[in-house]
């Protein structure tokens, strides 16, 4: 399987839970949405697209592995474009941001994150994309108020597309991105989307290509899988 949706444990909820302060009172609006422009429901329609899937995918190895277009609230390393009215809650911002990361380095050895965005009702999405510039063992994890978005990837092996729909509270998906040099058949072509009416959130993390990755990877499903 291309990606495992992992059912979560309490182990792990909690630990995970420490961000749900980011979506408590619209505390996530004290950064820019990152959209290009105003996109709407139209907008994330095409870029979840079948068709926009085709474009990307036909551009082979001219496709540099990032989203074209993503609607969300950023709070990655490099994403924090705060409002100049967004004061103090910006500084509790970057210290619920720091102590969530420091747990879970701590408890599941998760040490990069790739990715920490809140997507916004109805047409939060990211675009179709493979991250074969940063192939890695990885961990997302997501959280959905009302259990109406869904992630959806391309499996080259079986030559089908698969659709997880999200679930109301967290869940895992766990797998591994490979780039152009591993072959087409390891490139992973994804995308996501908010179709509901509350917040979608997402946390990703990377490991490496490595064996020792791999062998990370398992011992860290196991420590957060429900029995």
């Amino acid at each position: 399987m291309i990606m495992r949706d992992i059912p979560l444990n309490e182990f792990a909820t909690d630990i995970l839970n420490e961000t749900l302060w980011f979506l408590k009172d619209e505390n996530y609006k004290a950064v820019h949405m990152n959209c290009a422009r105003n996109y709407n429901a139209k907008d994330a329609d095409y870029f979840t697209s079948w068709d926009y899937f085709q474009k990307i995918r036909e551009m082979a190895g001219d496709h540099d592995g990032y989203p074209e277009s993503v609607c969300a609230y950023s709070f990655g390393s490099n994403g924090l474009n705060f409002h100049k009215d967004a004061g103090m809650l910006a500084d509790e911002m970057g210290e619920r941001i720091f102590s969530f990361y420091e747990k879970i380095q701590t408890q599941l050895n998760l040490k990069k994150n790739a990715l920490f965005t809140v997507y916004p009702p109805e047409h939060g999405f990211i675009s179709w994309h493979n991250n074969a510039n940063a192939a890695a063992y990885n961990f997302i994890f997501t959280y959905s108020e009302t259990g109406e978005g869904y992630w959806q990837h391309f499996d080259p092996v079986k030559n089908e597309m698969v659709t997880i729909p999200d679930v109301k509270g967290w869940q895992c998906k766990a797998g591994y991105f490979g780039s152009y040099r591993d072959g087409m058949d390891k490139v992973v072509y994804h995308t996501a989307k908010n179709t509901g009416k509350g917040l979608r959130m997402t946390i990703a993390f990377i490991l490496d290509r490595s064996e020792m990755s791999a062998g990370l990877q398992s011992w860290v499903i196991d420590d957060i899988r429900a029995d």
